[in-house]
């Protein structure tokens, strides 16, 4: 039977394994993510497409977040079964987009759509991200790939970022 795969507190490893590896392997990651055409123009590159199978990308993802585990039941199965390994790393995806938009949501439709740089230049957003990053390091990885990206970041309005409606509400 496989073993429960625990991604919180001390096992807070396999998120950073599975963050570095999206790090260093771009290609595979704006294929998992699905490229956005607008962020590839904007960056002066070809939109990166499936052209291999996601899942292709899953298993090497899960090869590098679960072959050396600090758990010796979770390495031996994953040995022995490693394409099971694949929903685990999508279950965690899930996850981290949950927490990632709850995050969001407290910075408001249009601090989301902004880039950590512009939001750490507000001092009561960086207050708030400061606060906030405590519970949940991985957000400004995921914001830099996820911020424009609206099957992952919910929160993010097409508005400019940065526009505050409700206070240009107020002065009418």
């Amino acid at each position: 039977k496989m073993p429960t795969i625990h991604w919180e507190k001390k096992n807070s490893p396999r998120t950073a394994r599975l963050i570095k590896w999206c790090k260093i392997n771009q290609d595979a990651r704006l294929k998992i993510f699905s490229d956005s055409a607008k962020d590839a123009k904007e960056e002066g590159r070809t939109r990166q497409q499936m052209t291999t199978q996601k899942n292709t990308y899953m298993q090497q993802l899960a090869e590098s977040v679960f072959e050396g585990d600090e758990d010796l039941k979770v390495r031996e199965y994953f040995q022995a079964h490693p394409l099971a390994f694949v929903k685990p790393i999508q279950g965690r995806f899930t996850s981290l987009r949950k927490k990632y938009n709850e995050i969001n949501l407290q910075l408001g439709q249009a601090g989301a759509g902004l880039s950590f740089e512009e939001l750490n230049e507000n001092e009561k957003t960086r207050t708030l991200l400061d606060r906030l990053l405590q519970t949940f390091p991985w957000w400004v990885d995921l914001h830099g790939w996820w911020r424009t990206n609206p099957a992952y970041n919910t929160s993010f309005s097409t508005a400019d970022p940065g526009q505050d409606f409700s206070a240009e509400a107020m002065d009418v």
